[in-house]
């Protein structure tokens, strides 16, 4: 497509550089005490529905946890063992990989054994876990441990973070838990003035070796457990420099930093020198999402990974610019020449799948696989996350089935694909008209007679015509929908049709009955003023829970709720709730 940029009217250029970010901040300051008194009460309610919408995250998150458990455990019933590691590596690695803090303790011998299985080093599934090597007697029996102060007489004293144990997140002890069972639960209370120790990385494990972090803290304690006597182990634990006079060893601290993070990155402005502006708009979406940029940043750096690592570049110079300031893209932008010509007006919506497609392929490698069938969703689903272990497929990816309706035989075929975005034609009339982004939706999912000569896979019928039906089996975190504004037949024209759409969408009545996350809540939005070949691109993000506007080197805050309603929309991104 050939849309794009540097058609912006001079007179909204003028009236954008008189308002500066500065003033706007300086305008947000100047509140009275009544304006602040007015609207107490109102802060107060988005508290407590951010509070409800916190804890149904959590179980929602749960009970993703719990499904994953099921289909290991079913698959591994039906004797299909290596399916079912694909599955458990993927999704433990994820979870192990998030940002969050690491206070559960795992008996170390229990975890490489664990690690080697996933590996396929061994055949044997691991057993339950058991962390009573690491407590005393007494405490042995309990379910649950918590460690409240630095020489807790729970513990085992001569426990070494590199020896005895490694730490987890809630969310991968939660899973290993349930897969395996055992204990008991041995965790850091982060309330009191104590920490964990480092994470094991000795070479022989894939644990990661992530420290806690949290948000919670306002400042950065130092937090140790004491490594105690080493004769009170196990003989097997020991090493062979043994102290038979059983004095205790020097006692050595193993300290670490908690250093809360910012979630997510300052708001800056992107450098046009030419006919960028498609790809900025496409990288400020993209930079609104604290999880895509979390996992890249700590990809280590390759250099078969260019697309990943001039994006993960990008995303270091974002982390150390003044908010408001505008920045370079040039790396990405001499990177994409081959593919996008700088002398051209190009498409945003083509440049974020390439982006997307190309930092998916250097994570995961260019695989080429033969065509399968399914028996059902779910396992079309597995096989091909099993494949696709990497955070473009967490986030963005989903999957469609589509229905087949056989005339000869009557019987219903069915095939399933991944996506990354669902693509939603727009009817071109002669007059303007207003559009629902519900309607588009219902357009696109609607049953419809294909003329095209298909196959029954049931009889081998071949069909002249087939009545198709898609249908949502898996929703994305985040769900992008583009809007086909820009049209080639009959003849090359863009469709100026406005489109409204929801803060808060629920694509129930698309999906299959047990799909169970289908509401979103809006994350951004892409919008194409002008026309074909004459455009301009600009995009709605939020930073720090704050809605701005980005036109290129210009970042305004969103004042009057622009985001909800503007009538360029091309497209939309929204986060699942």
């Amino acid at each position: 497509m050939f849309i794009c940029c540097n058609t912006k009217p001079k007179q909204d250029k003028s009236q954008k550089n008189t308002s500066t970010t500065a003033n706007s901040d300086v305008e947000s300051i100047k509140q009275s005490k009544c304006e602040e008194q007015i609207h107490k009460e109102p802060v107060q309610d988005t508290a407590n529905k951010q509070l409800i919408m916190e804890l149904n995250q959590k179980d929602k998150k749960l009970q993703e946890i719990q499904n994953i458990v099921n289909r290991i455990k079913s698959y591994r019933e039906e004797g299909k063992l290596n399916l079912s590691i694909d599955i458990e590596k993927s999704f433990v690695t994820s979870l192990i990989e998030e940002d969050i803090p690491t206070l559960y303790f795992v008996e170390y011998k229990w975890a490489v054994n664990y690690t080697t299985f996933l590996e396929r080093r061994i055949q044997e599934v691991p057993k339950k876990i058991n962390n009573t090597k690491l407590l005393t007697e007494d405490n042995a029996q309990k379910e649950l441990i918590i460690i409240k102060s630095q020489k807790d007489s729970q513990l085992l004293p001569g426990l070494q973070p590199d020896k005895h144990y490694v730490l987890l997140n809630e969310r991968s002890w939660t899973f290993i838990h349930l897969l395996y069972g055992g204990g008991p639960k041995i965790i850091i209370d982060l309330e009191k003035p104590v920490t964990s120790p480092d994470i094991i990385n000795d070479g022989q494990t894939n644990v990661t070796s992530n420290t806690a972090n949290t948000t919670k803290l306002s400042i950065e304690p130092l937090i140790d457990i004491a490594k105690l006597e080493y004769n009170n182990l196990d003989d097997s634990d020991k090493s062979p420099n043994t102290n038979t006079t059983r004095r205790p060893y020097p006692q050595k601290t193993n300290i670490i930093k908690i250093e809360p993070k910012p979630y997510e990155l300052p708001y800056v402005g992107l450098q046009n020198p030419k006919y960028y502006c498609y790809m900025n708009s496409a990288l400020q979406c993209l930079l609104s999402i604290r999880e895509l940029n979390d996992s890249l940043l700590k990809q280590q750096k390759q250099s078969n990974k260019k697309f990943t690592m001039a994006y993960q570049d990008l995303l270091r110079l974002v982390q150390s610019s003044i908010p408001g300031s505008a920045i370079s893209v040039e790396k990405l932008q001499n990177m994409c020449l081959n593919k996008f010509k700088y002398s051209q007006q190009q498409d945003a919506h083509e440049f974020l799948l390439y982006l997307l497609s190309e930092i998916q392929q250097e994570l995961v490698g260019k695989n080429k696989y033969q065509k399968e069938e399914f028996q059902n969703a779910l396992e079309a689903w597995d096989v091909y996350r099993s494949r696709n272990p990497d955070i473009i497929t967490d986030l963005f990816a989903g999957q469609i089935a589509s229905k087949s309706h056989c005339l000869k035989c009557k019987e219903i075929s069915e095939g399933f694909d991944p996506i990354l975005d669902l693509n939603l034609p727009l009817s071109k009339y002669y007059i303007p008209r207003e559009f629902k982004l519900q309607d588009c939706l219902q357009n696109y999912f609607k049953e419809e007679q294909i003329n095209d000569a298909w196959k029954c896979d049931k009889c081998q019928f071949v069909n002249k015509s087939v009545l198709r039906k898609i249908q949502i089996t898996q929703t994305p975190k985040y769900l992008i929908l583009h809007l086909k504004r820009f049209t080639q037949f009959p003849k090359s024209q863009k469709i100026t049709d406005e489109v409204t759409y929801p803060e808060i969408l629920d694509i129930k009545q698309f999906c299959a009955e047990n799909v169970e996350y289908t509401k979103y809540t809006l994350k951004g939005v892409i919008s194409h003023m002008g026309q074909l070949n004459g455009g301009h691109y600009v995009a709605y993000a939020q930073r720090q829970n704050t809605w701005y506007h980005f036109d290129d080197n210009i970042v305004t805050k969103d004042k009057n709720n622009q985001h909800l309603s503007d009538k360029g929309a091309y497209i939309i991104f929204y986060e699942q709730l």
